[in-house]
């Protein structure tokens, strides 16, 4: 085993650091959307004119839940 592990040690380290890279990308990402930040890249810095913008039908659109049902619904704010 310990053979194993030392034939294996840099591709052990390179698997480490790809699984840590990804794991912060993706924490960074659910912290984003829960502050509703936007992932189209703009984040904003359109000054709110989004015409322009690929994504423009989804910025600035955050998540709520109603009381009237379970679903969420989107709201532009």
């Amino acid at each position: 085993m310990y053979t194993w592990i030392m034939e294996n040690m840099g591709t052990l380290a390179v698997g480490a650091f790809v699984a840590v890279a990804v794991i912060a990308v993706i924490i960074r990402m659910v912290k984003n959307k829960k502050e509703g930040k936007s992932s189209c890249g703009c984040a904003g810095s359109c000054g709110g004119v989004c015409t322009g913008c690929s994504m423009s039908g989804n910025c600035g659109l955050k998540a709520k839940k109603t009381d009237r049902d379970s679903g969420i619904r989107q709201q532009h704010f």
